[in-house]
């Protein structure tokens, strides 16, 4: 990823939330044709986070949507670069003709109605797109170690946690949307299942994490990056049910 990009994002903060961007950003420059602009579709974007700094990215048209216009909204007000958009949008009122990426970052484990955003896309998407997904391991320690806060959250505790969240110096820079808690848990063996369905297929997997976003949700005030390096090195070595979240690129089948 290009140094300047990060003059773009909050992520230079959160090294578990850039280390998304900078595998989307250099995903994107690997496989885009450079014969044809990048066609990018960032749905879900929040406060642009990884969106405008993907404009960076020569020749490209980025656009993001999302459903909460608050957090649009400080997404809109932070762009400064004329080839990115943002909307308003429901993903199946977009039209997906000529997207050559489709990014569903930290998305789904959200969304009950998941299945039919994928089928949207298997439907209606040129089949040289290829859809960046980045989920969760279901399975993994960061969902076990999460397990608190959603029972916390279902005994509607919510509003104590954002206070507790603030005391200790934690900001939530990808969205001011609080009440989404993940309704699904993916491994890889389930996110292949589910686009092979679609006649879709994984043809990248990267291993993210093991201990960082634990330290990053419980304890904000710890310096990570040293740690974070460190502990995407465990990741690498350590079974893939051992990390913390998944980094998915999906192709049409052919």
């Amino acid at each position: 990823m290009k140094p300047e990009a990060l003059k773009y994002t909050e992520y230079i903060d959160y090294p578990c939330h850039l280390s998304r961007l900078e595998w989307i950003y250099d995903t994107i420059e690997r496989f885009r044709d450079p014969n044809k602009a990048a066609k990018v579709l960032d749905v879900g974007a929040g406060t642009g986070n990884v969106t405008i700094p993907l404009g960076l990215i020569p020749n490209s048209e980025i656009l993001g949507i999302d459903i909460h216009q608050p957090t649009l909204d400080i997404a809109i007000k932070a762009n400064t670069l004329s080839n990115v958009k943002f909307r308003f949008q429901y993903l199946q009122d977009c039209p997906l003709e000529g997207q050559r990426f489709i990014i569903l970052t930290e998305v789904l484990e959200h969304i009950d109605i998941y299945p039919e955003i994928l089928k949207y896309i298997a439907d209606h998407a040129d089949k040289d797109m290829q859809l960046l997904i980045t989920v969760p391991n279901g399975r993994g320690p960061f969902e076990i170690a999460m397990q608190p806060l959603y029972l916390m959250r279902k005994m509607g505790l919510n509003g104590f946690i954002l206070k507790v969240k603030r005391l200790l110096g934690k900001k939530e820079p990808y969205s001011q949307n609080y009440e989404t808690p993940h309704v699904n848990f993916f491994t890889v063996g389930r996110m292949k299942r589910e686009v092979a369905a679609l006649g879709m297929e994984v043809v990248e997997v990267k291993k993210a994490y093991v201990f960082a976003p634990i330290i990053e949700t419980y304890l904000p005030f710890i310096p990570l990056k040293g740690i974070a390096r460190l502990d995407q090195k465990l990741a690498n070595v350590l079974p893939q049910w051992m990390a913390s979240g998944f980094y998915f690129r999906i192709a049409f089948k052919g």
